[in-house]
């Protein structure tokens, strides 16, 4: 599973424990969490708590970039986190050791669109239409300069999978859609999980129309999916990624 979690605070709400109830439920073996909660939004005890049914669990430790988690059922090794040059934005890779196979997992947090930063201006119909047209230029420049940089933590990432000596599951939100630099170059030569197995029409983030799919599971050859799923759960402004599959 992936999941920009947007800290389990979303719409004024404390989201956690009816989250972490909903993914237990489902039994996940491996659990990439964006934006995860952490003790700005939470005491450190609850989240272990609400977590406690996986063994294996890594936060991203630096407090100037949002923080990650990786959850596992299997024993995690060889942890690391990447941190991208001037941004808040982050990866982190671990192999997941299984009983008979060892997959490396790349979870992904690549730069913001800014669209929620300028969003509440655009909109803001009390405000003058010069206000708002001057928030929706500022929000194209920033947008441009942020593709920028989701290329060149596209290429970063892309690097590392080419170097990994296991199979790869590479997931996250990469804030960009199927047709972008960032996706192609993300996926390289791996398989979309929606394509192999997603069923109709999927989106993942909640906003905006509710027509972007920004939020990814790829793998290797040496995998096969069973199933690939975006619950409309609403504890987020993303929707969970689930895939379920095997190594062949």
């Amino acid at each position: 599973m992936t999941y920009n979690t947007t800290h389990f605070f979303w719409d004024r709400q404390q989201t956690m424990q009816e989250a972490a109830a909903y993914i237990r439920r489902l039994q996940p073996d491996v659990v990439c969490m964006q934006e995860a909660p952490d003790a700005s939004y939470y005491q450190m005890d609850s989240i272990r708590m609400a977590f406690d049914y996986v063994a294996y669990r890594y936060i991203s430790g630096r407090t100037d970039h949002l923080p990650m988690m990786i959850s596992s059922r299997y024993p995690l090794r060889a942890v690391r986190t990447l941190f991208f040059k001037n941004s808040v934005n982050l990866a982190m890779v671990a192999d997941v050791c299984m009983p008979h196979d060892t997959v490396r997992v790349f979870c992904n947090h690549l730069e913001t669109t800014s669209v929620n930063q300028y969003r509440g201006q655009i909109q803001a119909a009390s405000k003058p239409w010069l206000f708002r047209l001057k928030a929706g230029a500022k929000l194209i420049l920033q947008m441009k300069e942020n593709f920028r940089k989701r290329a060149a933590q596209a290429d970063y990432i892309a690097e590392e999978i080419r170097r990994s000596p296991y199979p790869v599951v590479v997931c996250g939100d990469f804030n960009d859609t199927p047709a972008s630099y960032t996706y192609h170059r993300m996926k390289g030569a791996l398989t979309d999980g929606f394509r192999d197995a997603g069923k109709g029409y999927q989106y993942t983030f909640r906003q905006l129309k509710r027509i972007w799919r920004i939020d990814y599971i790829f793998y290797s050859d040496e995998l096969k999916g069973i199933s690939y799923d975006s619950p409309d759960t609403p504890y987020s402004d993303h929707k969970m990624v689930v895939w379920r599959g095997y190594t062949k």
